[in-house]
């Protein structure tokens, strides 16, 4: 095998020369990701018993739930501080 007496990375310009490209993160759009979770048999059961089931996807009910569950946990931490701040 022979060995290679160039760099493996050349940057033109050199990184200390380039220009800066400016960036706003106001700029970026929404982010996604992508969650997997795991059910047992009984919470599937559970989660297919649901009112809406004909209505709307389970994935979209079980994300519709984590958001409610979310901004009542949000809700209920700024009244506290805001008790507390009395």
């Amino acid at each position: 095998m022979t060995e290679s007496k160039r760099p493996v990375h050349i940057m033109n310009p050199p990184i200390l020369e380039a220009e800066e490209i400016p960036y706003d993160p106001a700029d970026m759009g929404p982010g996604s990701f992508v969650l997997e979770l795991e059910f047992s048999s009984e919470e599937m059961d559970i989660l297919g018993a649901r009112s809406s089931r004909g209505q709307e996807p389970l994935s979209r009910f079980i994300k519709q739930a984590a958001l409610e569950r979310a901004d009542a946990e949000a809700r209920r931490l700024a009244s506290d501080e805001l008790r507390e701040a009395d």
